[in-house]
């Protein structure tokens, strides 16, 4: 009866300690349970962030390309400004040429015969056609040059 009584004791403390372990069992699992769950979260939510970096990274090269663009028009924009100023310059001077040879052909003293053009008159009258049709050409290359100057820079501010 004695070693009968040991045994269920020992049997009641073996059990005791199975119930013991079962319950640190399911704690355990609960807990594995927990940080899967959790690691599950944080690998989506880690791609999330993946993606997100992804996105800001492409939206950061498209700005970075726009701005490469932009610098490129505004280039363009100061290359056709000058080339404006230039063209304008020169038509300044070939106007006050043509009008300084105006003068100068009026200036003339007529000759009361027929209309006999001294050697130099009929120079200074072929250099007056030459400078108008140079003054024409430039003005109309001038306007092209506008024109696009206008265009590039309607192009930038929108």
């Amino acid at each position: 009866e004695a070693a009968e009584a040991g045994l269920r004791a020992e049997a009641a403390a073996l059990a005791q300690r199975l119930q013991e372990l079962e319950r640190r069992h399911e704690k355990t699992c609960e807990e594995v349970f927990r940080v899967q769950r959790q690691a599950l979260f944080m690998k989506s939510e880690r791609q999330a962030a993946e993606d997100r970096l992804g996105a800001a990274q492409k939206q950061l090269e498209q700005a970075q390309d726009e701005a490469r663009r932009l610098r490129e028009l505004h280039g363009h924009a100061e290359d056709a400004a000058r080339l404006v100023r230039d063209r304008d310059r020169k038509i300044t001077e070939l106007s006050k040429e043509v009008f300084r040879l105006k003068e100068a052909l009026n200036a003339l003293p007529e000759s009361g015969g027929p209309p006999q053009s001294p050697p130099n008159t009929a120079e200074l009258q072929a250099q007056i056609r030459a400078l108008e049709e140079k003054l024409e050409e430039t003005e109309t290359r001038h306007s092209k040059v506008v024109t696009l100057y206008r265009s590039h820079l309607l192009y930038a501010v929108q």
